[in-house]
Protein backbone atom coordinates (compact mmCIF):
# COMPACT_ATOMS: atom_id res chain seq x y z
CA UNK A 1 0.00 0.00 0.00
CA UNK A 2 2.99 2.32 -0.39
CA UNK A 3 1.66 3.72 -3.66
CA UNK A 4 -1.64 4.66 -2.02
CA UNK A 5 0.20 6.53 0.72
CA UNK A 6 2.30 8.30 -1.90
CA UNK A 7 -0.78 9.37 -3.87
CA UNK A 8 -2.59 10.69 -0.80
CA UNK A 9 0.46 12.62 0.43
CA UNK A 10 1.37 14.12 -2.94
CA UNK A 11 -2.22 15.12 -3.70
CA UNK A 12 -2.63 16.77 -0.32
CA UNK A 13 0.64 18.69 -0.63
CA UNK A 14 -0.22 19.82 -4.16
CA UNK A 15 -3.66 21.12 -3.24
CA UNK A 16 -2.35 22.77 -0.09
CA UNK A 17 0.32 24.57 -2.10
CA UNK A 18 -2.18 25.80 -4.67
CA UNK A 19 -4.46 27.02 -1.88
CA UNK A 20 -1.61 29.07 -0.42
CA UNK A 21 -1.17 30.86 -3.76
CA UNK A 22 -4.48 32.63 -3.11
CA UNK A 23 -2.84 34.34 -0.14
CA UNK A 24 -1.82 37.26 -2.37
CA UNK A 25 -5.51 38.15 -2.63
CA UNK A 26 -6.93 36.75 0.62
CA UNK A 27 -4.63 38.68 2.96
CA UNK A 28 -6.10 41.93 1.58
CA UNK A 29 -9.51 40.86 2.83
CA UNK A 30 -8.80 38.95 6.04
CA UNK A 31 -5.57 40.29 7.53
CA UNK A 32 -5.45 43.98 6.62
CA UNK A 33 -6.83 46.57 8.98
CA UNK A 34 -8.48 48.69 7.82
CA UNK A 35 -9.53 47.04 4.58
CA UNK A 36 -9.09 49.68 1.90
CA UNK A 37 -11.02 49.87 -1.39
CA UNK A 38 -7.76 49.38 -3.30
CA UNK A 39 -7.12 46.10 -1.46
CA UNK A 40 -10.62 44.88 -2.27
CA UNK A 41 -10.21 45.84 -5.93
CA UNK A 42 -6.93 43.86 -6.05
CA UNK A 43 -8.66 40.76 -4.70
CA UNK A 44 -11.58 41.13 -7.10
CA UNK A 45 -9.21 41.44 -10.08
CA UNK A 46 -7.28 38.36 -8.95
CA UNK A 47 -10.35 36.15 -8.77
CA UNK A 48 -11.61 37.65 -12.02
CA UNK A 49 -8.52 36.25 -13.74
CA UNK A 50 -9.16 32.84 -12.15
CA UNK A 51 -12.79 32.84 -13.28
CA UNK A 52 -11.54 33.30 -16.85
CA UNK A 53 -9.06 30.40 -16.59
CA UNK A 54 -9.36 27.43 -18.98
CA UNK A 55 -11.80 24.70 -17.97
CA UNK A 56 -9.01 22.12 -18.09
CA UNK A 57 -7.46 23.65 -14.97
CA UNK A 58 -10.61 23.01 -12.96
CA UNK A 59 -10.85 19.44 -14.21
CA UNK A 60 -7.24 18.87 -13.25
CA UNK A 61 -7.92 19.89 -9.65
CA UNK A 62 -10.99 17.66 -9.61
CA UNK A 63 -8.91 14.72 -10.89
CA UNK A 64 -6.29 15.24 -8.17
CA UNK A 65 -8.97 15.27 -5.49
CA UNK A 66 -10.63 12.13 -6.86
CA UNK A 67 -7.29 10.28 -6.92
CA UNK A 68 -6.60 11.21 -3.30
CA UNK A 69 -10.12 10.27 -2.18
CA UNK A 70 -10.04 6.89 -3.92
CA UNK A 71 -6.56 6.11 -2.56
CA UNK A 72 -7.60 6.87 1.01
CA UNK A 73 -10.86 4.97 0.55
CA UNK A 74 -9.15 1.87 -0.83
CA UNK A 75 -6.67 1.85 1.99
CA UNK A 76 -9.44 2.23 4.57
CA UNK A 77 -11.31 -0.74 3.08
CA UNK A 78 -8.18 -2.92 3.26
CA UNK A 79 -7.64 -1.83 6.85
CA UNK A 80 -11.24 -2.68 7.73
CA UNK A 81 -10.75 -6.15 6.23
CA UNK A 82 -7.73 -6.71 8.46
CA UNK A 83 -5.16 -6.44 5.69
CA UNK A 84 -3.18 -3.61 7.20
CA UNK A 85 -3.83 0.09 7.62
CA UNK A 86 -5.46 2.16 10.30
CA UNK A 87 -9.18 2.68 9.76
CA UNK A 88 -9.32 5.58 12.22
CA UNK A 89 -6.77 7.74 10.41
CA UNK A 90 -7.92 6.78 6.91
CA UNK A 91 -11.55 7.29 7.83
CA UNK A 92 -10.78 10.75 9.20
CA UNK A 93 -8.94 11.60 5.99
CA UNK A 94 -11.93 10.50 3.91
CA UNK A 95 -14.27 12.70 5.96
CA UNK A 96 -12.00 15.71 5.47
CA UNK A 97 -11.68 15.01 1.75
CA UNK A 98 -15.46 14.86 1.46
CA UNK A 99 -15.76 18.17 3.31
CA UNK A 100 -13.18 19.76 1.00
CA UNK A 101 -14.99 18.47 -2.07
CA UNK A 102 -18.30 19.88 -0.81
CA UNK A 103 -16.70 23.26 -0.04
CA UNK A 104 -15.12 23.52 -3.48
CA UNK A 105 -18.17 22.38 -5.43
CA UNK A 106 -20.91 24.10 -3.44
CA UNK A 107 -19.12 27.27 -2.29
CA UNK A 108 -15.89 28.14 -4.10
CA UNK A 109 -16.69 27.29 -7.71
CA UNK A 110 -20.11 29.06 -7.88
CA UNK A 111 -18.68 32.12 -6.13
CA UNK A 112 -15.78 32.46 -8.56
CA UNK A 113 -18.12 32.14 -11.52
CA UNK A 114 -20.16 35.10 -10.21
CA UNK A 115 -17.16 37.39 -10.69
CA UNK A 116 -17.28 38.78 -14.24
CA UNK A 117 -14.32 38.91 -16.57
CA UNK A 118 -13.55 41.53 -17.77
CA UNK A 119 -14.54 43.75 -14.89
CA UNK A 120 -16.36 47.07 -15.29
CA UNK A 121 -14.14 50.06 -15.98
CA UNK A 122 -15.24 51.93 -12.84
CA UNK A 123 -15.45 49.00 -10.44
CA UNK A 124 -15.99 50.89 -7.17
CA UNK A 125 -18.86 52.91 -8.60
CA UNK A 126 -20.50 49.92 -10.26
CA UNK A 127 -23.67 48.54 -8.70
CA UNK A 128 -22.16 45.03 -8.53
CA UNK A 129 -19.28 46.21 -6.32
CA UNK A 130 -20.90 45.28 -2.93
CA UNK A 131 -21.73 41.81 -4.25
CA UNK A 132 -18.16 41.33 -5.49
CA UNK A 133 -16.75 42.40 -2.12
CA UNK A 134 -18.91 39.81 -0.39
CA UNK A 135 -17.78 37.20 -2.92
CA UNK A 136 -14.05 37.73 -2.35
CA UNK A 137 -14.57 37.67 1.42
CA UNK A 138 -16.41 34.35 1.14
CA UNK A 139 -13.64 32.99 -1.08
CA UNK A 140 -10.97 34.02 1.41
CA UNK A 141 -12.85 32.33 4.25
CA UNK A 142 -13.35 29.13 2.25
CA UNK A 143 -9.68 29.04 1.31
CA UNK A 144 -8.66 29.26 4.97
CA UNK A 145 -11.05 26.43 5.84
CA UNK A 146 -9.69 24.33 2.97
CA UNK A 147 -6.09 24.92 4.06
CA UNK A 148 -6.93 23.87 7.62
CA UNK A 149 -8.64 20.68 6.44
CA UNK A 150 -5.74 19.80 4.14
CA UNK A 151 -3.34 20.33 7.03
CA UNK A 152 -5.53 18.03 9.12
CA UNK A 153 -5.22 15.32 6.46
CA UNK A 154 -1.44 15.60 6.57
CA UNK A 155 -1.49 15.31 10.36
CA UNK A 156 -3.72 12.22 10.14
CA UNK A 157 -1.33 10.64 7.66
CA UNK A 158 1.59 11.41 9.96
CA UNK A 159 -0.32 9.83 12.86
CA UNK A 160 -1.03 6.77 10.76
CA UNK A 161 2.65 6.40 9.91
CA UNK A 162 3.60 6.74 13.58
CA UNK A 163 1.04 4.14 14.66
CA UNK A 164 2.29 1.67 12.05
CA UNK A 165 5.98 2.12 12.90
CA UNK A 166 7.39 -1.09 14.46
CA UNK A 167 8.34 -0.98 18.12
CA UNK A 168 12.01 -1.15 19.03
CA UNK A 169 13.46 -4.60 19.61
CA UNK A 170 14.72 -5.71 23.00
CA UNK A 171 18.48 -5.43 23.62
CA UNK A 172 20.46 -8.57 22.78
CA UNK A 173 21.34 -9.11 26.46
CA UNK A 174 17.68 -9.40 27.47
CA UNK A 175 16.28 -12.92 27.50
CA UNK A 176 12.81 -12.76 25.97
CA UNK A 177 11.60 -15.90 27.74
CA UNK A 178 12.89 -14.64 31.06
CA UNK A 179 11.39 -11.20 30.49
CA UNK A 180 7.98 -12.61 29.59
CA UNK A 181 7.90 -15.15 32.49
CA UNK A 182 7.14 -13.76 35.95
CA UNK A 183 9.78 -14.41 38.59
CA UNK A 184 9.37 -17.08 41.25
CA UNK A 185 10.95 -17.57 44.65
CA UNK A 186 13.71 -20.14 44.77
CA UNK A 187 13.68 -23.03 47.25
CA UNK A 188 16.50 -25.32 48.47
CA UNK A 189 14.79 -28.33 46.91
CA UNK A 190 14.43 -26.78 43.49
CA UNK A 191 17.85 -25.07 43.47
CA UNK A 192 20.44 -27.60 44.75
CA UNK A 193 23.84 -26.33 45.81
CA UNK A 194 26.31 -26.77 42.97
CA UNK A 195 29.22 -29.13 43.54
CA UNK A 196 32.45 -27.25 44.08
CA UNK A 197 35.34 -28.55 42.06
CA UNK A 198 38.54 -28.40 44.10
CA UNK A 199 40.58 -27.99 40.97
CA UNK A 200 38.75 -24.78 40.30
CA UNK A 201 39.79 -23.24 43.66
CA UNK A 202 43.10 -21.60 44.57
CA UNK A 203 43.79 -24.45 47.12
CA UNK A 204 45.06 -27.97 46.39
CA UNK A 205 45.81 -31.13 48.39
CA UNK A 206 49.35 -31.75 49.66
CA UNK A 207 51.38 -34.51 48.10
CA UNK A 208 52.93 -37.30 50.23
CA UNK A 209 56.41 -35.71 50.04
CA UNK A 210 55.12 -32.28 51.12
CA UNK A 211 53.13 -33.83 54.01
CA UNK A 212 56.19 -35.83 55.25
CA UNK A 213 58.37 -32.73 55.08
CA UNK A 214 55.91 -30.67 57.12
CA UNK A 215 55.49 -33.36 59.80
CA UNK A 216 59.22 -34.10 59.99
CA UNK A 217 58.84 -37.70 59.04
Amino acid sequence: MVWRTTLVTMSTCFLLGTTFTHWIADHNVLWRSPVTPDALVTSIKYYSYISNAPNGMGWFYIAVGIVALLSAGGRAVKGYQGQGGEVLFDGGSIVLWAAIAYTQVAEVYPTIKRIPSPLPASLIEDKSYPELVTAVRDLATNNIMTAVMLTGIMLLQAGRYYSKAPAGDLPPSVDVSAASTPGRASSPESDPTPVIKRSGTPFRELTAEESAELTGR
